[in-house]
């Protein structure tokens, strides 16, 4: 009996001691010297993608013919204006000749009207001063005119020079009118025929790299035959599944890394697309992030690892 007793206090003294582990000892308030502050680490996304040029350009000949001479290939570096490829010029040079020729005509034929309508004389003041009046009257008086046409013939013959004189300025205005509209009408055709010269040749529009020749000498020309990467600025092209992509912004910092090359490379997201393109059930959407700084050695079409802090 008394193990009882000493058991029941045993226990009850455990059951003190526990309520003041459990309430007694609670931890004391920090001060502000002992807070720590425990940033919450944001997670990454990662793509994969490709290295490509910020811009391409797909070149062709404006006119028809055969190639006849192709002066680069692809992985050449051009500069603006440089020499690509071009046809036989022998058709467009003999058509731009041709219209060269019909100009100098039509400008020929424009000068002669304007010089014979300024070279005319007056038919009118001619004929009315050697006609006399039957009004009447003798001496000066006998080639006077009237001017209402009345009095006898002389103010007929004035009303009909007058006519004849307004028909002949009518006709001079109409030549050189027609003369005129030839003029512009073969300044446009040999306009045409410089343009179609100059399709015989393609020239770099920009500098950059050659990425594709589709054609040889003696080819017919046709589309897209040279296509040139803008190379001075290189970017990555990446797929983002669409529970990444919501967490990209413009102008968000990235890191790339690329096979064969050391170390970790910045750059920013330039674009984002709108649209995503779905694939085995997946969608996906193009962000294009451009290099802070392009790598040393890059290729165009290399594979590229991407990883963006998710905001």
């Amino acid at each position: 009996m008394r193990w009882i007793v000493a058991g029941v206090a045993a226990v009850a003294a455990l059951g003190v001691t526990g309520t003041v582990m459990l309430t007694g000892g609670s931890t004391p308030t920090p001060t502000a010297g002992d807070q720590t502050v425990e940033r919450a680490t944001s997670g990454e996304v990662t793509a994969k993608g490709t290295v490509q040029p910020i811009t391409t350009q797909n070149l062709s000949f404006s006119v028809s013919g055969t190639v006849s001479s192709v002066s680069v290939k692809a992985g050449d570096t051009v500069t603006k204006g440089q020499e690509l490829a071009r046809i036989d010029q022998s058709d467009a040079e003999e058509a731009v000749a041709s219209a060269e020729d019909d100009l100098a005509d039509a400008k020929a034929a424009l000068s002669a009207v304007q010089a014979s309508a300024s070279a005319s004389p007056s038919a009118c003041a001619t004929t009315a001063a050697a006609r006399p009046s039957t009004s009447g009257g003798s001496g000066a008086s006998g080639l006077s005119t009237s001017s209402t046409g009345t009095g006898g013939t002389g103010g007929g013959s004035a009303t009909t020079c007058g006519s004849a004189k307004t028909g002949q300025s009518q006709n001079y205005i109409a030549s050189i009118l027609s003369a005129k509209q030839s003029v512009n009408t073969k300044t446009a055709a040999l306009a045409k025929a410089e343009r179609e010269l100059s399709g015989t040749v393609i020239t770099a529009p920009v500098a950059g790299k050659v990425l594709t020749v589709s054609i040889k000498v003696g080819d017919t020309a046709k589309s897209n035959v040279i296509s040139i990467g803008v190379v001075s600025t290189m970017v990555v092209k990446a797929s983002f599944s669409e529970s990444d992509v919501v967490s990209l912004t413009m102008g968000q910092s990235a890191t790339v890394t690329l096979p064969g090359h050391d170390g970790e490379f910045t750059a920013k997201i330039t674009e984002i697309a709108q649209t995503g393109v779905t694939s085995s059930n997946l969608v996906t959407y193009s962000v294009v992030l451009t290099f802070d700084t392009v790598p040393d050695g890059i290729l165009i079409g290399q594979s590229a690892n991407v990883t963006v802090s998710a905001s």
